[in-house]
Order: C-alpha cells, then structure tokens, then sequence
C-alpha cells in the first residue's frame, strides 16, 4: 500500500534554503550596520577635526575684536567677540560628547577649554581696563604677555587633537575599506552557495520528476495489465467505493447489465441491485465485521439489467483496504444458462421420480399384499415368483432412490429430519429388514445390542438407509454360508454410539481404498447389483449427522464398516410411534399361540400372548385391549369363566371376543357370551381373522375413521385401500377437483395427500383441511417427490413413495389414529 508523505520530512528538504537565504541575509545586514558604523566613525572624525580646526581661529577672531576695540576704542570692532565665544564653547561642548570615549582627545579637550577660559578671562580684563582706564589702562596688561601665551598653548593642544583626528580618520577609512571588501567577499560566497543549492534542487526535482514519470509509466501499465485482465474474464466484476459507488467495471458487466461504462461508473450499487435499507453504510449491507466478509459467496442472487429485467448471478465479494476505507470488489457469474439446464435436469428428475417411483409403489405394495395372502392362498411356485419379482422391484426402487438422493447432495437438498432416537431400534429394524436379503443370498446377518437405549440425534430412516446399504454391501461380499455381524456400542468416555458391520469377505482391495467412499466407484473387477452410490450417500447421510464413518481390516479376516454418533447425554424424550391397536390372545398350546400371533402380526396389529386364565384376568385387568382370542377349550378352566369374572369386576368392560375353538359352537354346552364376535374353528383362516378383529377394533374404538386419500394413480389407491381398510373407511381421489367436492361433505380423520397432482399440488387442499372443532386434520404427504422443510413444518408427516414403504405408510395412519382416540 502506498505510504502518505510525512510532511515534516519535506518541511526538513524545505527549510535548509530558506534558513540559509535569512543566515545570509543577516549577515549581510551585520556587515552594512558595521559598514555604516565605520562610516559614521570616519564622518565624525572628520567633524571633529573640522571642529577642532575652528576653535583657535574662533578664538583668534575674538582676539582680534579685542584688539581693535583696544587701540580704538570703537564698540564696533566688539560685534563678533560674543559670538566667537559662543562658537568656541559649543564646539567645546560637541567636541566633548564625541571624545568621551577617547580619555586621551578628552583631557586634551578639557585642557584647552581651561585655557580658552582663562584667555576669554584675560580678554574680558582688558575690554574692561580699556572701558576704565582707556588705553593706558589696557596696555600694560597686554604688554604683560599672558593671553599670547595661553593661545600659543591653545595652539598646540588644538594641533595634537587635529593631528588624533586625522589618524583615527584614515584608520576608520581603512576599516570601513576592509568591511566593505569582507561584504563583497561574502555576497560572492553567498551568491556561490546559492548557486549550487540550486543546482542541487533542481537535480533532486529531475530525480523527483523522473522517478514520478517511471511510477506513472509503471501504473499505466499495470492498469492497462489489469485492465485487459477485467476486460477477458467471462465474469462481471465491478469495484465499488466506501460509500456505495461504483468506481469500474469491466466490459463483462458492461455487456451483462447493458451498461456502457461512463453510464454506470460513479452512480450508486443500487442501480443494479436491489437493497432494502439503502441508509446502513455499505459495510453493514454486505455483513463486513472487522475488515473481513462474513459470506464471500453469495450464489442465487439476481442484477437489474439496464432494460429493466432480472440478471440471475452468483455473487464472490473480496476487499481492497485502501487509505479512504474498504472498497468492495464484486465478482458476478452468469448463471441463467446453468439455472436453465437445472431446469431440465429437474424436470427429468421428477418426471423419474414420479413416473417410475409411483407405479414401482403400486407394484411392490400389490405384490406385498400378494405374498402377505390378501388374494388367498397361493400356490409355492407362485409365491417363490412374486418373491422374485418384488426383490428386484424393490432393488429397481433402490437404485432410483440413489440416484435422486446422490442429485439431492450434489445441489444441497439433501435433508434430513433430526430428531431424538434410540438407535438401537434403528440398528434393530435394520437388521430384521435385511434378513430376506440375507436369506436369498444363503448368509446369515446376527447383531447384538446393549441393554437399554441408545439416544442419539438423528434421522432414522436415513440412518436406517445407511446401515441397510452398509448390511447389503457385506452380504454380497461374504461367502455363501458365512455370517454379517451387526454391532451396537457405547463409547461412554468419548460420548459417542458406534454402529459395525462385520463380513468375512475378501477384504477391500489396496487400489480402491482410497476412492472407496466416492461416487460411482467400484472395485476393479468387481460384479453384481449396484452402483457405487451407496457408500458416497452413506458418507454424506452421517457427516449431516456430524458423524463420522470408516472402514478398517478385521483380523480373524474380512470388512469392517463403521460409523459413530454423538451420544445425547441429556435425559431426552424418544420419538416412538404410537403402538397400533393390541389383541390379547389366551392359548395353553404353545403352538397354536404363535401360529395365531404371527397371523395378528400379518394383519398389522400388535400381539400380547397368554397361557392361563388368570394370565389373561392379569392382563386384561393392566389395559385395554381391542380384542380378545380366546381359546375356550382349556385344561385350567373354562374360558366363559373368564368373561364372567370380568364383568363381575366393577363392570369392567369385556373386550369383543374371538373364540378359537377345535370345535364348532353346538358342540358345546357352556352359553355364549354376549360379547362374543366370531367363532373359529381351527385350522384358522387368515382372512376370517382379519375380518373379526377388524370388526373389533370398530367396535371398541368407537364410529370408524375416516381417510382421505388423493393421489393421481388409482393403482396407488388401491394399493393403499387393500391395506388400510381394515383400519378406516376410504375416500379416494385422484384429483384436487374431486379431493375439493369429498371435503365439502365429508370430515376425515386423517389426509393422505400426493405433491404431484394434474392440475397441482396436494398441499392446496390443507386449508380446507379443518375439522368440526377448528383444527388442522393430521395430513401425511405420501409422494415421489421431496418436500422442502417449510413444507414439511405444515405436515404430520412426509413419506416418499418408494422409500418408505406400504407397511410404513400403514404403521403411520395407524399412530396418528391412535394418537386422535380412533384405534
């Protein structure tokens, strides 16, 4: 950065002329006023010469009057004998003054001025004798001879202080010569100092002069380099000053904003951006704390061209500090085409997404409920072929969920919902989920988990997507008969949950290490399903969860996969769907109680099983339950007596009673219980069973829900109507416009709706979604597509159609309804 100029510095260049011109110039003034004292020096030696010239003549005059007057005694001769005296004493008088200083001339002076008294005395003695006496008076003491001694002493002592002047005369002539001589002396030096001062001056203005000419050829090229540098960027770049106006741009902003540069340089950013609160200064506005940039990248944000329309750039700011403050300098991309080819890739994703994820939807949950014996019994072979069919549809399923889910982190939508879970029911759900897989490829999947729960943060579907893709990469690299250990820990020091997977594979090979967790990578030679996506998406599901994941050599042989997760330390509720509607089953065979355990499991509901009477009184006397399977053939004591006892108990209520029995009702004397529902006779039938405690669970919950189902595919409907009719009564529609009429007569109990609808979006309908009391009705988006998180805020809950599956869908309703009294 340029450095300011110190002015004292230049003040220090400066003075030295200045100071030496006033040195000079005062001695030059101290040479005159000698020169002039010298002068005055020689003019009053002259003056006093000249006056000490005039005394005896003076005196001389007044003597000569004297005489006259004498030999006359004519008053006349008398008229300049006063005024020589007067002359002679004044010029005493002068001489004095001037002489002081010289003792020498000064008692000369004296001395002679004492003579001149006493001959002015002797004069003054004669006049007055002649006045008397007349001339005879008068000559003797003229003839006595004492006036012409005195003058000729007078004369003499006139003579040397002549002489004294005439000397210090020509010595001040002398000096005054010499000072003059010392003054031309020293202008010649003076004028020679000037000269060479200003030699100097103007050298040091050359080099001045010459090093700003080479500075200044040195900024234009650089400006001219950095000019064409900001001329050859595709990006618009535009650098704006302190206070928000823009200095330059370069011909990139130029041509994107449709500006001319002298048009646009020195008017304000807000020309071309729209800001808010245009009063903050611009360091505010563009969030500058202590010199640095908070967010230097800025994608996503739009310039106002000239003509008025919407420019779609991303923005990188950085900062130039220059002495006038911090100038910002603005670096725009063009991003309409890349926003266009968004477009159609997003158009294409959700035209996979919906036009392959909702038919494989209806496919798998029709081949579910196939295999599930919705349709009846099949035959072996046919079951082992819809096994087949829905293995490969669900892996069909997979790889289109990978393929969105890989496009979804690649342009930051991946998103998850964070909650508190006990991971070991997601490790345990996995692990029970990926036994068919483990089945078909003959390896059998073991995990262990500790005691009690294990809370984390977390998503748990995703996190159960990672540990099924995790038990799926290990089942295919284990040999056939080997075994994959799933693993559960607790890191209590480092506060951290770590989940394993164990195979006895091979191992990963040396050259794949290091891009295993890429995208699309496989190893070398490597064969089968997939397709390289699993363990990229697996790596960003945990690092969204601030996790961590990795791989490591076990060494008894093969792979460990592992990821950790931070444990919550703090007591935190558990999310846990409501249970579904319970059936307690009372049956001393052991068999046959599982058999019928497994047939309630099928059915969706969820199973207590007893072997007593008195078990069953315990039980039913703990909670309610929304049927009872009751075996009334018992070795301990009738199963009537059961019923009895209850109602005796405080008017208890009896629960609606399925009697399983080897026998039909008329073959048994004991009287039938008003309560009684259905009677099976064993070997049970499925759908018989399905049909009773459907019928039960209406009856103890109360008027039947009511579900409102719209989705544009009555496949999906279906689907979805075979395996929730047990549960709630069904309105299907597969547009808004007949979703809009059901609402206007009907209130359900729960909204199933689809995003992706003819003539729009399911989420339109939410607010005619209110029940009889002014609540929102608990609606579930079950849709291909993805929701944004706002979205999802609306919502009870949010499953996308293939990654969740029927059953889930079902565990849903079932929870919601329980949650709202109607299970």
């Amino acid at each position: 950065m340029p450095v300011r100029p110190d002015p004292l510095r230049y003040l220090g260049l400066a003075l030295p002329g200045p100071l030496l011109l006033a040195i000079m110039a005062a001695g030059l003034q101290h040479q005159y006023a000698l020169s002039e004292t010298l002068r005055h020096e020689a003019r009053a030696s002259f003056e006093r010469r000249a006056i000490a010239t005039t005394l005896i003549p003076r005196m001389a005059d007044a003597e000569s009057g004297q005489r006259g007057f004498i030999i006359t005694g004519d008053d006349r001769f008398l008229q300049g004998y006063a005024p020589a005296r007067a002359a002679v004493f004044a010029g005493f008088a002068a001489l004095e003054r001037d002489l002081a200083a010289d003792p020498r001339q000064f008692a000369r002076l004296r001395t002679m001025r004492v003579l001149a008294v006493r001959k002015f005395a002797e004069m003054d003695a004669v006049i007055a004798a002649r006045r008397r006496n007349g001339l005879r008076g008068a000559a003797p003491l003229v003839e006595r001879g004492d006036g012409a001694a005195v003058m000729q002493r007078m004369r003499a002592l006139s003579a040397e202080i002549v002489q004294a002047a005439g000397v210090a005369r020509d010595n001040s002539v002398a000096a005054f010569q010499r000072r003059t001589n010392a003054n031309l002396r020293s202008i010649w030096v003076g004028i020679a100092t000037m000269g060479l001062i200003v030699l100097a001056i103007a050298a040091a203005f050359w080099r001045q002069s010459m090093a700003r000419y080479n500075a200044r050829c040195e900024a234009f090229e650089n400006a001219e380099r950095n000019r064409t540098i900001l001329d050859s960027t595709i990006d618009a770049i535009a650098i704006i000053d302190p206070v928000g106006t823009i200095e330059t741009i370069n011909r990139a902003a130029s041509e994107l904003l449709g500006y001319p540069p002298h048009e646009l340089v020195g008017r304000n950013v807000t020309t071309v951006l729209r800001i808010d609160d245009t009063s903050l200064p611009l360091h505010e506005r563009v969030r500058m704390v202590g010199g640095r940039l908070e967010q230097p990248y800025r994608p996503d944000r739009t310039l106002l061209h000239r003509d008025g329309h919407e420019v779609s750039v991303d923005v990188a700011l950085g900062v130039i500090h220059l002495p006038d403050g911090p100038h910002i300098v603005v670096s725009a991309r063009d991003v309409s085409e890349r926003r266009r080819v968004e477009r159609l890739k997003d158009a294409l994703m959700s035209t996979v997404s919906h036009e392959l994820r909702t038919p494989l939807t209806s496919v798998v949950g029709a081949l579910g409920l196939l295999r599930a014996g919705s349709a009846g019994p099949l035959p072996d072979q046919a079951t082992r072929l819809i096994e087949i069919a829905e293995n490969n549809s669900r892996r069909l399923i997979r790889l289109i969920n990978d393929m969105l889910d890989i496009d979804r982190i690649q342009s930051g939508m991946l998103h998850l919902a964070r909650m508190p879970i006990d991971l070991a029911d997601v490790v345990d759900r996995a692990a029970v989920g990926s036994q068919g897989l483990g089945v078909a490829e003959s390896v059998h999947i073991a995990s262990t988990l500790p005691n009690g729960e294990v809370p984390v943060l977390g998503d748990p579907d995703r996190l159960l997507q990672v540990i099924t893709n995790l038990v799926s990469n290990a089942v295919r690299a284990s040999p056939t008969g080997g075994v994959v250990r799933i693993g559960l820990t607790r890191s209590e020091a480092g506060g951290k949950a770590i989940v394993t997977v164990d195979d006895e594979g091979p191992g990963v090979p040396s050259a794949f290490r290091t891009r295993i967790f890429g995208r699309f990578e496989r190893a070398d030679g490597e064969q089968g399903v997939g397709t390289g996506l699993g363990l990229a998406i697996s790596r960003e599901i945990i690092a969204r969860h601030d996790g961590r994941i990795w791989f490591e050599d076990r060494p008894g042989g093969g792979s460990r996969f592992a990821f950790a997760l931070d444990l919550q330390r703090k007591a935190v509720p558990l999310v846990e769907p409501s249970p579904a509607p319970c059936v307690l089953i009372c049956e001393d065979d052991v068999d046959m109680a599982c058999a019928l355990e497994t047939m309630v499991a099928d059915l969706g509901y969820r199973a207590e099983r007893v072997g007593t009477v008195e078990a069953a009184r315990a039980a039913l006397a703990r909670r309610g339950f929304a049927a009872l399977l009751l075996d009334v053939e018992r070795a301990d004591e009738s199963g009537w007596a059961l019923v009895e006892g209850l109602r005796a108990a405080d008017g208890a209520a009896v629960p609606p009673i399925i009697v399983v029995a080897a026998r039909d009702p008329e073959a048994l004397a004991d009287p039938i219980a008003d309560e009684l529902l259905d009677w099976l006779v064993k070997p049970v039938d499925p759908q018989r069973l399905g049909r009773a405690i459907e019928t039960a669970t209406r009856r103890s919950g109360g008027t039947r829900a009511t579900i409102l189902h719209v989705d544009d595919d009555p496949d999906v409907l279906s689907v979805a109507e075979t395996a929730l009719h047990r549960d709630a009564r069904i309105l299907k529609a597969t547009d808004l416009a007949t979703a809009r009429a059901l609402l206007e007569t009907e209130r359900p109990d729960i909204a199933i709706l689809d995003l992706h609808l003819p003539e729009g979006s399911g989420l339109q309908l939410l607010p005619m979604l209110i029940d009889a009391d002014g609540l929102a009705i608990p609606t579930i988006i079950f849709s291909a597509h993805e929701i944004a998180p706002d979205a999802a805020g609306m919502v009870d809950a949010v499953l996308v159609k293939s990654r969740e599956s029927l059953p889930d869908l079902t565990a849903t309703v079932r929870r919601i309804l329980a949650a709202r009294g109607r299970q």
